[in-house]
């Protein structure tokens, strides 16, 4: 009896055995398989088995790119930003040409450099301050491409390209935004722009001024901000002048540092104090100043400090318009020439 019951036994031992053999080798492979190209949630994996997902966490709200074209329009200032979502632009250059052999003809490069980049509509057209080499064609851009919103700083000014840009606002049902220090506008795609300045201190004294007939400084009125995608940041800065500059400076410090920085006042020495574009720390200068203008922009002065920080230069007088291009971790500036 007692031998029967050892095989019996033994045969029992050996179906556990050959039991268990089974589960491991079946839960091996459930595991390997996870492990290799396993996809959740939508993802697509990489070779290293990090997923697109895993690294959108990183920088949420980031998608595609964002492209940032310093236009070349003579002397004055138009910088086009699209986002993927919105089109956006910053000022629109002069209605006429300022250089010596061309003045009073009408200047249409701003709309050849839309019309080259495919542009039918404007989401956002941003007046930086009331000088016609940054707003004199603000009234036909928004005729022409029927611009969603007009922002501006709100300072009302006898300038007529800037009343004539609130007239053709107001005739096209476009919303008016006024902005000041701190406010921050989204620009879709995890694009944002915050707004440095004006101060509302500024705003304030500069309405009453002029209600009073006093004269202002309308450079120092000028809308300043960080554009910021991802990691990446480029501080636009329409024509504000050192005392403003040294405003942001007490005001923000190191969180002023950004790696391309669109040169104030076209480079003039009103503007980009030493200590100011050493705080923001570029590796980039993008200056927008027409060929041979009679300003003689951009100055030695301002040139000098760029040269002593080792900054990379690029003007539209010689290279055209200035290209920014950014994933939201590395970025690349060019010149079309």
């Amino acid at each position: 009896m007692c031998a029967i019951n050892d095989k019996v036994g033994d045969k029992v031992i050996k179906r556990i055995y050959k039991y268990l053999a089974v589960m491991v080798m079946t839960l091996a492979m459930l595991v390997s398989g996870c492990s290799q190209g396993a996809v959740s949630g939508g993802a697509t994996s990489d070779n290293s088995g990090n997923s697109a997902a895993a690294e959108a966490q990183d920088q949420p709200g980031i998608q595609g790119k964002l492209v940032v074209k310093v236009l070349d329009v003579g002397q004055g200032d138009a910088i086009l930003i699209n986002t993927g979502e919105q089109i956006i632009l910053i000022d629109t250059g002069d209605d006429k040409y300022r250089e010596e052999n061309r003045k009073n003809e009408e200047n249409t490069q701003l709309f050849a450099a839309l019309d080259k980049e495919g542009i039918t509509h404007i989401d956002k057209l941003i007046m930086t301050h009331a000088h016609a080499d940054h707003i004199g064609k603000a009234a036909k851009v928004i005729k022409k491409y029927g611009v969603t919103e007009l922002i501006h700083n709100g300072i009302p000014s006898a300038s007529a390209a800037f009343r004539n840009a609130l007239k053709a606002a107001k005739a096209q049902g476009t919303k008016q935004i006024k902005v000041k220090a701190d406010d921050v506008l989204d620009f879709g795609k995890g694009v944002t722009f915050t707004v440095l300045s004006p101060t509302t201190q500024i705003i304030e004294q500069d309405t009453r001024d002029l209600q009073a007939d006093k004269k202002v400084n309308v450079n120092n009125e000028s809308i300043v901000g960080i554009l910021k995608f991802g990691d990446f940041s480029m501080l636009l800065t329409g024509d504000a002048e050192k005392d403003v500059e040294k405003d942001i400076l007490a005001r923000y410090g190191k969180n002023i540092n950004c790696k391309v920085y669109k040169t104030p006042h076209h480079g003039s020495h009103t503007s980009s104090s030493f200590s100011y574009v050493k705080a923001i720390q570029p590796e980039y200068a993008i200056i927008s100043c027409g060929v041979n203008n009679s300003y003689g922009h951009p100055h030695k002065e301002t040139m000098q400090t760029f040269k002593k920080l080792n900054i990379n230069t690029l003007e539209t007088d010689k290279n055209g318009t200035v290209t920014v291009e950014t994933d939201g971790k590395t970025y690349s500036v060019k010149g079309e020439r």
